[in-house]
């Protein structure tokens, strides 16, 4: 991320970044060591059942995902008008209702 167009500042973006992602990796190295160790020290019927375990939760939580919304998306109203892309050739009328869709590509010139 360039925080403005200086050589300065881009060399000081560039300097956060790799701490950033440096902590972010050193985080990872030493989840996955523990988790790692954690898991070794179950006997291989042990990992078996937990693999199969976290296998089904994951399974159930993904299937019941698909049949029940945990986040509803809410819906458009019955007057919902769809965005016009562009600039207006022209402001809408204050006594029309309705918003004016238009553009010069769409509206059509009087003789």
């Amino acid at each position: 991320m360039i925080l403005s167009n200086s050589k300065r500042s881009a060399q000081l973006s560039d300097k956060v970044a790799a701490s950033l992602a440096k902590q972010i990796i050193n985080f990872q190295v030493r989840f996955a060591t523990w988790l790692n160790s954690w898991f070794n020290t179950y006997s291989i019927r042990q990992k078996k059942q937990i693999t199969i375990a976290i296998g089904l939760l994951t399974a159930i939580i993904l299937i019941s995902s698909s049949f029940c919304s945990f986040y509803t998306i809410p819906k458009l109203s019955q007057n919902y008008t769809s965005a016009h892309i562009g600039q207006a050739s022209e402001f809408p009328d204050p006594q029309f209702i309705k918003r004016q869709l238009t553009d010069s590509l769409t509206k059509k010139s009087k003789p």
